[in-house]
């Protein structure tokens, strides 16, 4: 396909840049090309609104490689939500980045920002670090290997082998991992670190929280406090998983509480925008993969 290509475009005045006829024929055929490069990975290249994005994932993942290889998509709300509201200098927190997704989103969207992805797995920090890489966004953007937390000790987590964007810090027992043909969960412990810590990293700036951490919700958000109090036009958009949260020992009414404390309202996304939800029919709610939050006094 690609001699085929090269051939074409050789006839017009010389080969364009790879990167130029990836762009040309993803944005003509509208669907990602998927290639299996060896060491467990598949490189995927996609387009994102008007943009393409090269991805390594896991060959061997269950739970989010095989969609996306197939579509190219991944979350579609979550991802039109940060395509209507970035901007070029947006300074960006994408706290459980797995393999990079939002992270190479964020940075490609944002060329004036500052991006920093978070991800307590080493190797998927090492995939989402080498997404950057490989789109050349790693100018302005990091992957930290760590566990966001609300507290900088070490914390340990349950790593899922076949389903790494399960990863948590809720163990589940081998009869769960049993009946779902995989290996039970491997403990494994890494550096906790709060969003706060960051201030510096960020330039003392952030418009967007990014928060998935399957369970540990309430913790990244109590390690957020002053940068939510700092930054007045904040939107974080965070998985609400009630099943989780409950499985990692938090009371669902106390969180929401907490949320109400932090000076937030919260949003439903659907395929229109946003509606308003009040903060005590979270607990309510089922699964979402996204809800936003902003503070009350937002502009």
């Amino acid at each position: 396909m690609l001699a085929a290509i090269a051939r074409r475009f050789g006839r017009s005045g010389g080969l364009k840049p790879l990167r130029a006829l990836l762009d040309e024929r993803l944005a003509a055929e509208r669907r990602p090309t998927a290639t299996y490069v060896g060491n467990n990975r598949v490189l995927v290249g996609t387009r994102v609104g008007d943009r393409t994005i090269a991805y390594y994932v896991e060959a061997d993942d269950r739970l989010l490689s095989p969609w996306f290889i197939v579509t190219g998509q991944f979350e579609t709300e979550l991802t039109n939500y940060f395509l209507r509201h970035l901007r070029p200098d947006s300074h960006c927190i994408d706290a459980g980045s797995n393999f990079g997704y939002y992270s190479c989103l964020m940075a490609r969207y944002c060329p004036e920002g500052r991006v920093i992805g978070i991800e307590a797995d080493r190797h998927i920090a090492d995939l989402a670090r080498d997404n950057l890489f490989i789109n050349n966004l790693h100018g302005g953007a990091d992957i930290i290997c760590a566990a966001v937390a609300d507290r900088c000790e070490e914390i340990t987590l349950y790593r899922r082998a076949s389903r790494s964007g399960n990863t948590s810090i809720v163990q589940v027992g081998a009869n769960f991992t049993t009946a779902l043909g995989e290996p039970p969960a491997e403990p494994f412990t890494v550096p906790g670190i709060r969003i706060d810590d960051l201030a510096d990293r960020m330039q003392g700036k952030v418009d967007f929280i990014k928060i998935d951490v399957e369970g540990a919700e309430p913790l990244a958000l109590a390690g957020a406090s002053e940068t939510i109090r700092r930054n007045r036009d904040l939107s974080i958009v965070m998985e609400w998983s009630p099943g989780q949260v409950g499985a990692a020992g938090f009371d669902l009414r106390q969180f929401t509480s907490d949320i109400a404390a932090l000076g937030l309202r919260c949003f439903a996304l659907d395929r229109h925008g946003e509606r308003p939800i009040e903060t005590g029919a979270l607990a309510a709610m089922p699964y979402q993969a996204g809800i936003v939050m902003r503070r009350f006094d937002a502009a």
